[in-house]
């Protein structure tokens, strides 16, 4: 009896042991780590090295932009080169008999500002004939000065906008504002003096523009698709009977930007905009605790402009912070993705710190070490605006090199007590 009360008894304890309270929540810290989250920020003040910056990535004649400027320090004019109608064309569109091109009647050009200040009064254009060899090596001094072969009387657009229908009458010129792309298309005629046909270049033609204004002057003219083009009417000998007629409209077979003075030359400072475009190379040491053993939360490149950034007013850039897919130095190509690109604004004349968040870039580094730490700075719209910002290098002082500002969470010790 005594053994089968023991018996029971232990029964009793096993059974009421291995009951589980369903209704009774796991109390801490039983189930709970006892460690916590922790938060580190850190600025890595000493970890950019070798940085330097390279110019000529987007020449002038490569920019999708022709740029007219008149300011301080800059005199930037647009030259293109328009190739001829030939030597002889149809006399009907009708019929395949041919005459010799005689003349010119007139021609119209076609020009797009595709950017322009609007609060600039009396933007004025001129406009010049220039020798038919320019092209990709012609510089400024090749085609200075443009004050000997004006063509046609200067245009001030202000004067015709204010036309009825913007049309000049006169003139014969005429202006469309596209609000939906904020552009201006000017239809500009030529007399047969300005677009004057030469048999022996097959009327090819070249010209020059410089513009000016009451304040400070800056256009974009557009290239490829946005003209320039010249519309040829022509005379054509026929039994001796000149015949006018629309030949047709030609783009520009060359068209580039030429300045005065030339860019500045690239030094120890870290360059980055401008005609041509530079851009500038960081490379990091990003340490091990942070890429192996944390999760990076935030991560911010700290720049200080070493002079207040140049252009005009309206030529505010952005500048764009990539990863690179190797690391050539000045070859670098750099990857494009969104993801593996970070942005920020550069106002003209601005000398704050400029912080630009590439949390997403560090990111990509920490979860695939293969990756070349590296950075490069470069305008989005490269060679589009003669717009240059220039920031302390890594050699600087401690307070105006290039710093990045890390916050990342330590790897949670599970486990540990």
């Amino acid at each position: 009896m005594r053994w089968r009360r023991l018996a029971l008894i232990g029964a009793a304890l096993l059974a009421t042991a291995c009951v589980e309270e369903l209704a009774a929540p796991g109390a801490c810290p039983d189930y709970c780590p006892s460690n916590q989250l922790t938060i580190v920020d850190t600025v890595l003040g000493n970890n950019i090295s070798r940085d330097s910056a390279f110019r000529g990535y987007v020449l002038p004649n490569q920019s999708a932009v022709m740029l007219a400027a008149n300011l301080p320090g800059v005199d930037g004019r647009p030259i293109f080169r328009m190739n001829g109608p030939g030597s002889r064309s149809r006399i009907n569109p009708n019929d395949t008999t041919t005459g010799a091109i005689r003349s010119s009647d007139s021609a119209r050009l076609q020009l797009y500002i595709i950017r322009r200040d609007s609060a600039a009064t009396n933007l004025t254009l001129r406009f010049f004939r220039l020798p038919k060899t320019i092209d990709s090596t012609t510089t400024f001094a090749d085609v200075n000065p443009f004050t000997d072969s004006l063509v046609r009387r200067p245009l001030n657009i202000d004067t015709l906008l204010a036309q009825p229908n913007r049309k000049d009458t006169v003139t014969g010129d005429s202006a469309v504002v596209d609000t939906i792309n904020h552009r201006l298309v000017l239809s500009l005629k030529f007399d047969s003096t300005a677009a004057r046909y030469i048999a022996a270049d097959s009327g090819s033609v070249a010209y020059g523009i410089r513009i000016s204004a009451d304040s400070l002057a800056s256009i974009a003219i557009g290239k490829g698709t946005l003209g320039p083009t010249l519309t040829w009417y022509i005379r054509l000998d026929s039994s001796n009977v000149r015949v006018p007629r629309t030949l047709g409209t030609f783009s520009a077979a060359f068209a580039s930007t030429v300045r005065n003075p030339e860019a500045p030359p690239i030094d120890s400072t870290l360059a980055v905009g401008g005609v041509p475009s530079a851009r500038s190379l960081l490379r990091v040491a990003f340490p091990k605790f942070i890429r192996d053993s944390s999760q990076i939360i935030r991560a911010t490149l700290i720049l200080v402009p070493a002079v207040p950034a140049r252009g005009a007013p309206i030529d505010s850039f952005t500048v764009e912070v990539h990863t690179v897919l190797v690391d050539l130095g000045a070859k670098s190509p750099i990857a494009v993705d969104a993801t593996r690109t970070d942005t920020t604004m550069i106002h003209i004349g601005a000398t704050d710190t400029v912080r630009i968040e590439v949390t997403n870039l560090l990111q990509f580094w920490a979860a695939d070490s293969t990756q070349p730490t590296s950075l490069v700075l470069r305008a989005r719209d490269e060679a589009q605006s003669f717009a240059e910002v220039r920031f302390y290098p890594s050699i600087a002082a401690a307070l105006e090199r290039p710093k990045l500002e890390v916050t990342f969470v330590r790897r949670f010790p599970f486990g540990a007590r």
